[in-house]
């Protein structure tokens, strides 16, 4: 019993720093990051229950909305 509990408290641990590393919105708004971002984007998308509620995520779909905002915006200023 005490080999079993050791065992899962030791993949427990082992699996806790398997994540992905967390991006913020200004990584993901970086241009050197474009391909990057799309791809986290799609990601996301295609499962919204799952992945599409992790900090990247959202820090990815917060990027990707105000990257859009702001080229609609600029491109509006221009065209007058």
């Amino acid at each position: 019993m005490k080999k079993t509990l050791f065992a899962i408290l030791l993949l427990a641990i082992g699996f806790s720093g398997c994540g992905e590393k967390t991006k913020t919105k200004e990584y993901y708004m970086q241009p050197e990051n474009a391909q990057e971002l799309e791809a986290k984007v799609k990601e996301c998308k295609n499962d919204p229950g799952g992945v599409g509620q992790t900090p990247n995520c959202i820090n990815a779909i917060e990027a990707s909305i105000s990257k859009d905002m702001k080229a609609e915006y600029n491109h509006s200023i221009f065209d007058n």
